[in-house]
Protein backbone atom coordinates (compact mmCIF):
# COMPACT_ATOMS: atom_id res chain seq x y z
CA UNK A 1 0.00 0.00 0.00
CA UNK A 2 1.16 3.47 -0.46
CA UNK A 3 0.15 6.77 1.37
CA UNK A 4 -0.78 9.74 -0.54
CA UNK A 5 -0.48 13.41 1.32
CA UNK A 6 -2.91 16.41 0.06
CA UNK A 7 -1.29 19.57 1.29
CA UNK A 8 -4.86 21.19 0.56
CA UNK A 9 -8.60 20.70 1.00
CA UNK A 10 -10.01 20.33 -2.89
CA UNK A 11 -13.32 21.23 -3.88
CA UNK A 12 -14.97 18.61 -6.27
CA UNK A 13 -18.60 19.01 -7.85
CA UNK A 14 -20.31 16.31 -7.37
CA UNK A 15 -23.54 14.02 -8.76
CA UNK A 16 -24.92 11.50 -6.10
CA UNK A 17 -25.84 8.18 -7.13
CA UNK A 18 -29.53 7.67 -6.63
CA UNK A 19 -29.03 3.84 -5.25
CA UNK A 20 -25.72 1.59 -5.14
CA UNK A 21 -24.43 0.41 -7.59
CA UNK A 22 -27.24 0.66 -9.72
CA UNK A 23 -26.70 4.36 -10.08
CA UNK A 24 -23.58 4.61 -10.32
CA UNK A 25 -23.44 4.57 -14.18
CA UNK A 26 -25.96 7.21 -14.18
CA UNK A 27 -24.52 9.72 -11.87
CA UNK A 28 -21.14 9.78 -13.96
CA UNK A 29 -23.01 10.40 -17.23
CA UNK A 30 -24.56 13.13 -15.68
CA UNK A 31 -21.61 14.53 -14.30
CA UNK A 32 -19.89 14.23 -17.24
CA UNK A 33 -22.77 15.69 -19.26
CA UNK A 34 -21.88 18.92 -16.98
CA UNK A 35 -18.06 18.57 -16.79
CA UNK A 36 -16.59 16.48 -19.73
CA UNK A 37 -13.85 14.01 -18.42
CA UNK A 38 -10.32 15.58 -19.09
CA UNK A 39 -6.77 15.20 -17.99
CA UNK A 40 -6.33 18.77 -16.68
CA UNK A 41 -8.66 18.34 -13.73
CA UNK A 42 -9.56 15.86 -10.60
CA UNK A 43 -12.29 13.52 -11.16
CA UNK A 44 -13.14 11.50 -8.09
CA UNK A 45 -15.44 9.29 -6.20
CA UNK A 46 -16.41 8.98 -3.09
CA UNK A 47 -18.46 6.66 -0.39
CA UNK A 48 -19.14 5.53 2.77
CA UNK A 49 -22.28 3.74 4.62
CA UNK A 50 -25.08 5.65 6.27
CA UNK A 51 -26.15 4.91 9.39
CA UNK A 52 -28.59 2.85 7.59
CA UNK A 53 -25.88 0.53 6.45
CA UNK A 54 -26.63 1.60 2.32
CA UNK A 55 -23.83 3.08 0.38
CA UNK A 56 -23.94 6.69 -0.56
CA UNK A 57 -21.57 7.30 -3.35
CA UNK A 58 -20.56 10.44 -5.35
CA UNK A 59 -19.14 11.11 -8.49
CA UNK A 60 -16.83 14.21 -8.73
CA UNK A 61 -14.51 16.45 -10.46
CA UNK A 62 -12.43 19.24 -9.33
CA UNK A 63 -13.75 22.30 -9.40
CA UNK A 64 -11.61 24.68 -11.22
CA UNK A 65 -11.15 28.49 -10.21
CA UNK A 66 -13.41 30.96 -11.24
CA UNK A 67 -15.88 27.72 -12.13
CA UNK A 68 -19.69 27.01 -10.87
CA UNK A 69 -21.46 23.67 -10.50
CA UNK A 70 -25.24 24.99 -9.23
CA UNK A 71 -26.67 21.88 -10.77
CA UNK A 72 -24.05 19.62 -8.79
CA UNK A 73 -23.70 19.46 -5.35
CA UNK A 74 -20.19 20.14 -3.69
CA UNK A 75 -17.91 17.59 -2.04
CA UNK A 76 -14.48 18.95 -0.05
CA UNK A 77 -11.57 16.14 -0.43
CA UNK A 78 -10.41 17.10 3.52
CA UNK A 79 -6.19 17.56 2.82
CA UNK A 80 -4.14 15.13 5.10
CA UNK A 81 -3.00 11.43 4.63
CA UNK A 82 -4.53 8.49 2.46
CA UNK A 83 -3.58 5.20 1.82
CA UNK A 84 -4.30 2.76 -0.76
CA UNK A 85 -3.12 1.68 -4.40
CA UNK A 86 -3.10 1.87 -8.16
CA UNK A 87 -5.58 -0.65 -9.81
CA UNK A 88 -4.64 -0.79 -13.15
CA UNK A 89 -7.06 -1.37 -16.15
CA UNK A 90 -9.40 -1.35 -13.52
CA UNK A 91 -12.71 -1.22 -15.95
CA UNK A 92 -11.53 -5.12 -16.62
CA UNK A 93 -12.52 -6.50 -12.93
CA UNK A 94 -14.55 -3.64 -11.31
CA UNK A 95 -15.09 -6.19 -8.26
CA UNK A 96 -11.04 -5.68 -7.20
CA UNK A 97 -12.25 -2.30 -6.22
CA UNK A 98 -15.20 -3.57 -3.89
CA UNK A 99 -12.62 -6.03 -2.19
CA UNK A 100 -9.49 -4.05 -2.01
CA UNK A 101 -11.85 -1.08 0.05
CA UNK A 102 -13.43 -3.82 2.01
CA UNK A 103 -9.26 -4.53 3.26
CA UNK A 104 -8.65 -0.88 3.21
CA UNK A 105 -11.22 -0.01 5.22
CA UNK A 106 -9.99 -2.82 8.08
CA UNK A 107 -6.58 -0.17 8.60
CA UNK A 108 -6.02 0.52 12.03
CA UNK A 109 -5.40 4.31 11.11
CA UNK A 110 -8.57 4.71 9.01
CA UNK A 111 -10.64 7.70 9.87
CA UNK A 112 -13.68 7.01 11.44
CA UNK A 113 -15.43 9.79 9.98
CA UNK A 114 -13.62 9.05 6.49
CA UNK A 115 -15.06 7.57 3.21
CA UNK A 116 -13.30 5.67 0.30
CA UNK A 117 -11.64 7.67 -2.43
CA UNK A 118 -11.48 6.24 -6.13
CA UNK A 119 -9.13 9.00 -8.67
CA UNK A 120 -9.41 8.46 -11.93
CA UNK A 121 -6.45 10.09 -12.70
CA UNK A 122 -6.59 8.48 -16.48
CA UNK A 123 -8.63 6.85 -18.56
CA UNK A 124 -8.16 3.23 -17.50
CA UNK A 125 -6.53 3.19 -14.35
CA UNK A 126 -7.89 4.34 -10.61
CA UNK A 127 -5.98 5.17 -7.36
CA UNK A 128 -8.52 3.57 -4.69
CA UNK A 129 -7.95 4.99 -0.94
CA UNK A 130 -9.06 5.83 2.27
CA UNK A 131 -8.77 9.09 4.64
CA UNK A 132 -6.72 8.07 7.50
CA UNK A 133 -6.66 9.71 11.10
CA UNK A 134 -4.65 13.47 11.57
Amino acid sequence: MEEYIFEKDIVIACKRAESFPEGVQEAFETLHAAIPFSMTRKFMSFSWMNASNEIIYLAGAEILEGESFPELETFILKKGKYRGTIIENFIQDIPQMGLLFQELCKDPDLDPAGYCVEWYFNEKDVKCFVKLKD
